[in-house]
């Protein structure tokens, strides 16, 4: 008797594919060079890219939104299942951009007085820059949750809701980076962080919203 009520309550129950890792950075993978190809098609490589690349500014310049997109697709896969935690390990690339980050505030400060750097912030071309990146990063965050996010059942919903909207902003901007020729830090703090910050914040919104289970 037990186990025919036992067989009735399941009958309508359909079994989940497990969660592969592998699957999501396939996902993010396709959608970094989707998003770069859409960039360089659309608005060109930065006309100074053989000068970019002489100078560095062609690596650390990505370098410092790759590796934090790379840490927060770390994290998402640590805390995306029930009693998920965090590896201390996959914090390091996060630390490495903010590391760059702060080493290009030094440079730049020595090299340039604060206020020929904070002029760039006038640039008639950042709102280009602002929409590029918000759009981009719209378009990885549906993706992301029809391919990842809706399947997960996080005992952390807000963070990984968090960690959505960051690596989504940071993966555009990663892409944008290589055609945008403004390297002054000051505009990489306001045109590029502020939208990722605002989409981290919008992601925990949902996140604590919608990633209940």
């Amino acid at each position: 008797m037990t186990d025919h009520f036992i067989n009735q309550l399941v009958a309508d129950l359909s079994p989940k594919k497990s969660l592969l890792n592998w699957k999501l950075w396939m996902h993010c993978t396709a959608c970094l060079f989707m998003i770069a190809a859409v960039i360089l098609g659309f608005l060109g490589i930065r006309s100074d890219y053989a000068h970019a690349i002489q100078t560095g500014t062609m690596f650390w310049k990505p370098g410092i939104f790759f590796l934090v997109w790379f840490s927060s697709i770390l994290l998402i896969t640590d805390i995306s299942r029930p009693a998920g935690k965090i590896k201390k390990l996959h914090l390091v690339p996060l630390a490495l951009g903010v590391s760059i980050i702060a080493w290009q505030f030094v440079v730049q400060i020595n090299q340039y007085a604060l206020q020929a750097t904070s002029e760039t912030l006038s640039d008639k071309y950042a709102f280009i820059c602002l929409s590029t990146i918000f759009i981009g990063s719209i378009i990885v965050m549906s993706m992301t949750w029809k391919f990842w996010l809706s399947k997960t059942a996080s005992s952390y919903p807000t963070l990984l809701g968090f960690l959505w909207g960051l690596s989504a902003g940071s993966l555009s901007v990663t892409a944008y980076t290589l055609h945008c020729d403004k390297d002054a830090v000051v505009y990489i703090s306001v045109y590029y962080m502020l939208p990722i910050f605002a989409l981290s914040f919008l992601g925990s919104l949902m996140g604590k919203r919608f990633l209940r289970w």
